[in-house]
C-alpha cells in the first residue's frame, strides 16, 4: 500500500511541471482546481491508454506523463488559453500512440452492431388503423 501512493499522481507533482506563478495564474490560487484537472486527466488518459490495449498504471513513465499533459490540457483550458490547452493535448496523444499504439476513438468502431429496428411498408393512408 505505501509503494502505491508513491506511484500516485499528485498536485505536488503537477505544480513541478510549471513556475509557480504560471500555477497561481492557471489555478486561480486555488488548489481544488488543480485537484479537478488531476482527476479528469487520470479519466481521460486511463481510456485513452486502455483504449490501445494496454493497462493505465501511474507507476508506468508514458501514463505520468501524459496524464499530467492532460492535466495541464485542462488547466490552460481552464483559463480559455485554447491554443496552449490544445498543444498539451496534443502532447498527451502523441505520447499514448508512440508508446502504445492508436488511441481508438468511438468513431473508430468496426462494423454495424446488431440490428435495433425493422422497416415496415408504407400504408396507403398513414391514418388509417390496421385491422386484424
Amino acid at each position: 500500500m505505501e509503494n502505491e501512493n508513491q506511484t500516485q499522481l499528485t498536485v505536488e507533482d503537477l505544480k513541478a511541471e510549471i513556475p509557480e506563478q504560471d500555477y497561481e495564474t492557471l489555478t486561480l490560487g486555488e488548489d481544488t482546481v488543480a485537484v479537478r484537472c488531476l482527476l479528469k486527466a487520470k479519466i481521460a488518459v486511463g481510456g485513452m491508454v486502455r483504449s490501445t490495449g494496454h493497462v493505465y498504471d501511474e507507476a508506468n513513465e508514458v501514463c505520468r506523463e501524459a496524464t499530467l499533459k492532460f492535466a495541464l490540457y485542462e488547466l490552460f483550458a481552464f483559463v480559455g488559453q485554447e491554443i496552449r490547452a490544445r498543444e498539451k493535448r496534443e502532447d498527451c496523444e502523441l505520447l499514448i500512440e508512440t508508446a502504445f499504439g492508436q488511441i481508438l476513438k468511438k468513431t473508430d468502431a468496426e462494423g454495424t452492431g446488431p440490428a435495433v429496428g425493422a422497416m415496415h411498408t408504407r400504408r396507403e393512408n398513414p391514418l388509417e388503423r390496421r385491422r386484424c
